[in-house]
């Protein structure tokens, strides 16, 4: 986690696309973590994307392949917040207010 404080705004949960956003990304041995404050509700939103292929497939490249000149990546990241919002569907894929934005990956 950052020393950025959590300015929590309470709002109400809604499906909400912001444009991309500048995040933290960091690499460790888990993936890439996205971190930064949500452009919705202000709150503290971490993601982490875990490394390696999906279950079940294998990859196409062994690991000495992998182009290093390739074009920056970007990933859609929602509020993860964590703070209880009105109206968030039990069916929510995320745990925050609704928000969505993308961030461009190194």
């Amino acid at each position: 986690m950052s020393d950025e404080p959590d300015h929590h705004r309470d709002l109400g949960y809604t499906e909400t696309e912001f444009p991309p956003q500048q995040f933290s990304v960091a690499e460790s041995e888990r993936g890439l973590t996205i971190s930064g404050t949500c452009p919705a509700c202000g709150g503290r939103t971490v993601t982490t994307l875990g490394r390696g292929s999906p279950e079940g497939t294998k990859g196409f490249f062994r690991r000495g392949a992998v182009r290093t000149n390739a074009a920056p990546r970007t990933v859609t990241v929602y509020c993860e917040c964590g703070h209880v919002h009105a109206d968030r569907p039990a069916d929510a894929i995320d745990a925050g207010c609704g928000a969505f934005w993308d961030v461009e990956l190194p």
